[in-house]
């Protein structure tokens, strides 16, 4: 469904959530398993539902222990009006019924004043879209005939059916795929796919078939074209039920999560360094790799994180909290939050990494849910620092695996080019001092200079100043060493639809200076990797259409976490 409004929630000393509803039916509480999780101690497990009706969204109190009020009047049921105020608890959430899209645009910082400024009004967005019936979601990579696109289909009718010719419910007009390729059926409860006698068959995990059942996360290749079946859930679905009458807990792969850039706490002895946005800009100097005394990676961050210009992320400990309180996991015993420092080179993480597996007494094999740069990093892990032998399966969200065009707008200096302003310039000098800066810059075709010539900054090392050339070199090398594919079976989680960079317009003068850059934004992505980057070669894939910073905590993507980690 298209989106029907959204719902702002403020809480005293945290950051603004704004949702995107998506959906029906939306469901607010303390419990993870909720749409709109409250991290309030004075909120229900299950507070609140909304429910979409002809007249707009009704809003109903689920027997909370402390009432829900709309305007400062307790109900227990409700038409929520434009503007309303709902408190749940401590939290507070604005409702309102026109959607406004947020400009993905650079903002200068000349200030400390605008900086905080800045940090106060800004807010970390989420999607909330329906699951509850069946789906079948759709990419097909990029062609002479047209760029990559992902989007999904409802499975409302008893047929679709899939081919190149025009009349299909499905059209994928690519050369392998016959006329009239395939056709989904419903039987009963359940859905079959069947080949239609296809010249390049229809395939599922590496076999051909005739028909095949389509169980939740099934992966089908047509052609080039990639489907994934998603069976439809309900919220309580995301509950891992233990064994009937024993209680014996169901057995579990291991699991290890590593985050994102900017994902672990960052340590000077007593100190806490990251996350302090504040400090990342006034005190730019803390954050170079070898100054000083040595941080240390302390624990996963556990807050929302937004620094201006560069990125927002939901608090990584909530993916953690979901395997405990849904699926029956165990911090420290079959569940490993791996932090690292995200400044130095993705190879000397992984070598931490794998340091820290080895310490840990669990029997393999074991799973890697991964995010963002960790994606990078658990990669790395398994091709060369001996995790292959007990890895067996890697979870990958949101993964730049190919590089990230905005990687180098972030590291670009000179003459013209866009006006960060002096907090932002502290900024990029950070982030030009990192390694890991350097490893996301993109491997494939998407900075051109003004006449539409590929350049290669992995290879072209004049767009950037000597002191900083040892680094690209590193990352070059590192590339080199990471390969395109994994060596374990994994899966690709990917956002799409939204407004992301996909592409450079590089300016350069006859020394190959930066003067000046233009970005192409497409709702090709998750505002902040390309799709075309974030899906590994050879893996399975699930796309959904969500932020980058709040990936792993979308409920699409927690059933198929359930799903992965239930095998």
């Amino acid at each position: 469904m298209e989106a029907a409004g959204k719902l702002i929630l403020s809480r005293t000393g945290e950051r603004d959530q704004d949702f995107t509803l998506a959906k029906a039916t939306i469901t607010l509480g303390r419990a993870s398993d909720n749409d709109i999780v409250l991290r309030d101690g004075k909120s229900s497990r299950y507070h609140a539902r909304l429910e979409q009706r002809e007249g707009g969204y009704i809003l109903f109190d689920l027997q909370s222990t402390n009432g829900t009020r709309i305007n400062g009047v307790a109900v227990e049921q409700a038409t929520l009006q434009a503007g309303a105020i709902i408190t749940l608890g401590d939290s507070l959430l604005r409702f309102e019924s026109t959607m406004t899209e947020s400009a993905a645009e650079m903002i200068p910082l000349e200030s400390e004043a605008e900086l905080d400024a800045t940090i106060g009004q800004a807010t970390l967005s989420m999607t909330l879209t329906d699951t509850s019936g069946p789906r079948l979601a759709m990419h097909v990579p990029a062609t002479t005939q047209g760029p990559a696109r992902t989007w999904e289909l409802p499975l409302m009718s008893d047929g679709v059916t899939i081919g190149r010719q025009a009349g299909n419910d499905i059209v994928l007009d690519l050369a392998k795929v016959s006329r009239h390729h395939a056709r989904i059926e419903r039987q009963g409860n359940t859905f079959v796919i069947r080949d239609l006698a296809s010249t390049n068959g229809t395939w599922i995990a590496g076999q051909r078939i005739v028909e095949h059942p389509l169980a939740d996360g099934v992966m089908v290749r047509i052609g080039e074209a990639q489907l994934v079946f998603k069976g439809g859930f309900h919220n309580e679905d995301l509950t891992l039920a233990e064994l009937p009458i024993t209680g014996r807990r169901l057995s579990r792969r291991p699991v290890v999560i590593v985050p994102g850039f900017m994902g672990s706490e960052l340590w000077r002895g007593s100190e806490r360094v990251w996350p302090n946005v504040r400090y990342l800009f006034t005190n730019p100097e803390m954050f170079y790799p070898g100054q000083g005394d040595p941080l240390e990676p302390r624990g996963i961050v556990n807050e929302v994180v937004i620094v201006p210009n560069l990125l927002k992320l939901e608090q990584y400990r909530r993916l953690g909290d979901f395997l405990v309180e849904s699926l029956g996991y165990e911090r420290g015993k079959d569940l490993l939050e791996f932090a690292y420092d995200w400044r130095q080179d993705v190879r000397h993480s992984a070598r931490r990494l794998a340091e820290a597996i080895d310490r840990w007494a669990v029997t393999p094999p074991i799973t890697i849910i991964a995010h963002s740069l960790g994606c990078l990093v658990s990669r790395y892990y398994v091709e060369h620092v001996g995790g292959t032998g007990k890895v067996g399966r890697l979870i990958l969200m949101g993964g730049p695996h190919y590089g990230v065009p905005r990687a180098l707008t972030s590291l670009l200096s000179g003459p013209d080019l866009l006006p960060f302003g002096l907090m932002g310039e502290r900024l990029r000098q950070v982030l030009e001092s990192l390694p890991s800066s350097y490893q996301i810059l993109p491997t494939y075709t998407c900075i051109k200079d003004p006449e539409g010539k590929p350049i290669d900054v992995l290879s072209d090392e004049t767009w950037l100043s000597e002191k900083r050339r040892p680094l690209l070199r590193a990352a070059r090398e590192f590339r080199q060493e990471l390969g395109t594919r994994s060596s374990v079976p994994a899966v690709s989680i990917f956002g799409y639809g939204l407004k992301t960079i996909t592409g450079i317009a590089l300016e350069r003068d006859n020394q190959g200076q930066s003067q000046r850059v233009a970005s192409s934004l497409e709702p090709g992505g998750d505002t902040s990797i390309p799709e075309t980057s974030a899906i590994l070669e050879g893996s399975e894939i699930h796309p959904v259409q969500q932020y980058h910073g709040v990936l792993f905590v979308d409920n699409d993507v927690k059933m198929r976490l359930k799903l992965e980690l239930a095998r």
